[in-house]
């Protein structure tokens, strides 16, 4: 329905109930002046009763005729306003003209607070640069009960954690050999993979000491389940094994997932999620009960080195060779690029419980990413030192 008709349909109701108004103050007797009629009613009855319902009734009367004629009025300007917004624009031109244009006064009371600009300044903070010097960075994990980060060195054969609120660095553990990837049970225990070594390590992050938990053949990728297995994604041969943390004892998950696969991430119902880094940029969903997997994604040009789930239905994953991180929808597949910037990336985390996703490079970098900031429209843009 177009605006004239809206105007002229509210004009026409208007000017039906103007029209009654003035047919019943014709008719009705005594409408008007106290007539003749009027007063013979009066003499019959009590006076005072029907001066009061009858001489109330014609003030109404003389109200609402009045009213619908201003409404009837009122809708064909609104009408004119529509057909003619130049009309309104003449309107205002003309006051500004007869008193002024607005003027705006601000005083020191309206101002914005120091203290208050601080709070907008710090959450509106999108990033921010951690940790350096960390060496080669290959995997990541966090702690955030022990506000700690744990960083894979592979040139250093070490790990190494980072206090988040502090950037303090020390060394958790050494001589781990060629580390492709860590996980963390926050119980004070760490897994981390031996690709030259063909090893499943278990770390004591409190000694620093470690142990062969199984042999791998070229083992990279590693999660834990939670209950009890650690599931470990092979390098050499595209294989997706699940190990037992308390005895070490191996099972084959999947055989078909092709060679090079980066990280892997657990939904807690059945699936795995694992990236492909070498080559194709493809993300997999395996059924942990079946083996079974499909393609969730493929990045055209990049890398899914890491892999991890936000239990919300969406993936994060870094491009090694281009620096970006990416949002991926499991549902559809459907990706983007929410940060650029980080370098060479190689570890990747998140802390669902504080919002953060954390990000390691080869460049010796930890950084701190506000998961809001990346699920808005843009994400955070390229990240600078």
């Amino acid at each position: 329905m177009s605006f004239k008709n809206i105007f002229d349909n509210g004009g026409d109701e208007a000017g039906s109930a103007d029209q009654s108004a003035q047919k019943l103050n014709q008719d009705t007797p005594g409408a008007g002046d106290v007539s003749e009629a009027v007063r013979k009613l009066e003499s019959e009855r009590d006076p005072w009763l029907v001066r009061q319902t009858a001489h109330g009734a014609f003030d109404v009367m003389g109200f609402l005729g009045p009213l619908f004629h201003n409404a009837q009025g009122m809708a064909a300007a609104q009408r004119q306003v529509s057909e003619d917004p130049g009309s309104a624009s003449t309107m205002a031109s003309s006051t500004t003209k007869a008193f002024g244009p607005p003027t705006v006064s601000i005083g020191d009371e309206d101002m914005p607070k120091l203290e208050d600009l601080s709070k907008l300044l710090a959450n509106k903070r999108s990033y921010t640069l951690i940790a350096t010097g960390l060496g080669t960075s290959e995997g990541l994990a966090v702690d955030p009960a022990l506000d700690t980060a744990y960083v894979g060195d592979r040139g250093g054969l070490k790990l190494t954690a980072v206090k988040i609120s502090t950037g303090a660095t020390r060394v958790a553990a050494s001589a781990l050999g060629d580390i492709g990837d860590v996980a963390v049970d926050r119980q004070g225990r760490a897994w981390t993979t031996d690709w030259s070594g063909n090893r499943l390590l278990a770390v004591d992050l409190s000694t620093g000491s470690s142990r062969k938990l199984a042999d791998i053949t070229g083992p990279y990728g590693v999660a834990l389940d939670g209950v009890g297995k650690a599931y470990v994604a092979t390098w050499n041969d595209g294989h997706l094994i699940a190990v037992d943390l308390a005895g070490g004892q191996k099972t084959t998950i999947s055989t078909a997932l092709g060679s090079g696969l980066g990280g892997v991430a657990l939904d807690g119902k059945g699936k795995a999620y694992v990236g492909q880094k070498d080559g194709s940029g493809k993300l997999y969903e395996v059924d942990l009960g079946n083996g079974t997997h499909r393609v969730v994604t493929t990045l055209a040009g990049a890398t899914t080195i890491r892999v991890e789930l936000d239990g919300a239905g969406r993936a994060y994953t870094i491009d090694h060779a281009g620096g970006r991180l990416y949002e991926i929808t499991l549902a559809d597949g459907a990706q983007r690029v929410v940060a650029s910037g980080l370098g060479a990336c190689e570890g990747l985390a998140l802390d669902t419980v504080n919002g953060w996703i954390y990000v390691s490079n080869r460049e010796g970098q930890l950084w701190q990413i506000d998961q809001r900031a990346v699920q808005a429209l843009g994400g955070v843009g390229k990240v600078v030192p």
